[in-house]
């Protein structure tokens, strides 16, 4: 799934924020601020934007680091 656009990833995010606000998911604090954090950087860019996910982390098509995801 590399190379996909703001928008997928945008809804996908969304919908777990939501999920986590409403008590459905009970991730920890830094999950919910992982989530919370992607959400917000991603509203900020254009929906056709590409987006890749390389090594435990998500950047826009500039290489500008949206998140680095924690290692389980």
């Amino acid at each position: 799934m590399d190379n996909l656009d703001v928008k997928h990833y945008l809804g996908i995010y969304s919908i777990r924020m939501q999920m986590q606000d409403d008590g459905i998911t009970n991730p920890s604090d830094e999950i919910k601020l992982l989530t919370k954090t992607i959400v917000e950087k991603l509203s900020q860019l254009p929906l056709t934007e590409k987006i890749e996910l390389e090594n435990g982390k998500m950047t826009d098509s500039k290489s500008n680091v949206i998140a680095i995801f924690p290692k389980i």
